[in-house]
């Protein structure tokens, strides 16, 4: 469970990352808006800091593993008739 201190630290930091995309050429002259910032720095959240497989926990890798070999679903496509 993340204590609402680091998930602010979190949020401040992706708020500095989403601040990054009006500095661009490309977009400098773009009017910026701040609720969209916002709802998009709650998304790199979520995203920066989800478990993914090569920082997963132990139960998270034995549960993919174990989704593999029931065959919910195949992590290669399928190369046809042999």
């Amino acid at each position: 469970m993340v204590t609402a201190e680091e998930h602010e630290r979190r949020m401040k930091y992706a708020r500095e990352k989403t601040r990054l995309a009006w500095c661009q050429p490309s977009t400098i002259k773009i009017a910026r808006n701040s609720v969209l910032a916002e709802e998009f720095a709650k998304i790199l959240v979520i995203e920066m800091y989800a478990s993914h497989l090569g920082c997963a926990s132990t139960k998270e890798l034995l549960e993919e593993c174990m989704a593999r070999m029931e065959g919910f679903y195949k992590t290669v496509p399928d190369e046809g008739p042999r």
